[in-house]
């Protein structure tokens, strides 16, 4: 799923068994800030394996870079800062 902005979802940050991540929550699945990228195609190019192995992802476009999401599963998460 492509949104133009981060206008368009909820901006969260959340304590992980990795430590405390950007993360947003769509649809009531939450995503963690995974890579920017420079443009749309190589931010395609990076979640393409991810998409491959089931994992929902989402882009964002924040000016004239593209973040790419990954969907992380609700077990990791501690608890919403």
């Amino acid at each position: 799923m492509l949104f133009s902005s981060l206008n368009q979802v909820r901006l969260i940050a959340i304590n992980t068994i990795f430590g405390t991540e950007k993360a947003i929550t769509v649809l009531g699945k939450t995503f963690v800030d995974h890579k920017v990228c420079n443009s749309l195609n190589e931010a395609i190019a990076e979640c393409r394996s991810d998409l491959e192995l089931g994992i929902a992802i989402l882009i964002t476009c924040d000016a004239d870079k593209f973040s790419v999401w990954v969907s992380i599963p609700e077990e990791v998460i501690l608890q919403p800062i």
